[in-house]
C-alpha cells in the first residue's frame, strides 16, 4: 500500500501541535479608536498566542484544548454570534494558501461538513480571508501563518438563526483587531 502524502502531512501537523493550558488571560495592552468602540481592552490570551479584543459583555467559553489546537471562543449575549480564535502548530513554515485545505478537512471532520464559499489572498494579514459554513455555523476566518505557527480568527454565526448585524460587526471588529503573537513580540520589546 502506497503512503498518503496527504494523509501523512495531517499526521505531521497533528503531531507537531503544541500543547500546554494556561490561565486565558495574562494582561491588557492599552488601544482607543473607532475600531475599538464596542471592543474590551486588548489583551494577551496565551494559550491561543495572541493579543484579542473581545466585544464587551461577550462570555468566555473554556478553553478548547487538543493535542492539535487551543481554541478560545467569547460568546454574544444572544447565544448565536461568536468571536474566536484557533491556535495550532505547523510540521513544516507553509503559507496559508498551503493550510486552507486541511483547516477545512478537520472543521469537517469536528462539524459534519465544511463548504468554502469565498476565499481571498491578503498581504496585509498575511494570510488567507475565507468564508466557510460547518454543520452549525458560518465562518468569516483571516488564516495567519507565521513559520511553524498558524492562527484562524473568526467572526461567527448559527446557520439556522437569523444574523444579528450589529453582534456580527462586533465580531468582525474582534477578529480584524486581533493581533497574533505576544505583546513583546508585537511592540518588539525583549
Amino acid at each position: 500500500m502506497k503512503p498518503n502524502p496527504g494523509r501523512l502531512l495531517i499526521a505531521l501537523m497533528l503531531a507537531a501541535a503544541l500543547a500546554g493550558c494556561q490561565s486565558p488571560t495574562r494582561r491588557t495592552i492599552a488601544a482607543t479608536g473607532p475600531s475599538m468602540v464596542g471592543l474590551s481592552s486588548p489583551r494577551e490570551v496565551d494559550p491561543v498566542e495572541a493579543i484579542c479584543t473581545p466585544p464587551l459583555g461577550w462570555k468566555p467559553e473554556p478553553l478548547k484544548h487538543s493535542g492539535r489546537h487551543d481554541h478560545q471562543v467569547w460568546l454574544s449575549p444572544s447565544g448565536h454570534t461568536a468571536y474566536g480564535v484557533i491556535h495550532f502548530s505547523l510540521p513544516l513554515p507553509v503559507n496559508a494558501d498551503f493550510v486552507l485545505p486541511f483547516f477545512l478537512r478537520e472543521m469537517k471532520k469536528s462539524e459534519g461538513e465544511a463548504i468554502l464559499l469565498s476565499k481571498e489572498a491578503d498581504a496585509a494579514l498575511p494570510g488567507v480571508r475565507f468564508v466557510a459554513e460547518g454543520g452549525l455555523y458560518k465562518m468569516r476566518s483571516n488564516l495567519i501563518v507565521r513559520g511553524w505557527q498558524g492562527w484562524a480568527i473568526y467572526a461567527g454565526t448559527l446557520r439556522k438563526e437569523a444574523i444579528n448585524p450589529s453582534e456580527l460587526e462586533l465580531a468582525e471588529r474582534a477578529r480584524d483587531n486581533t493581533r497574533i503573537g505576544t505583546a513583546q513580540e508585537t511592540s518588539g520589546v525583549e
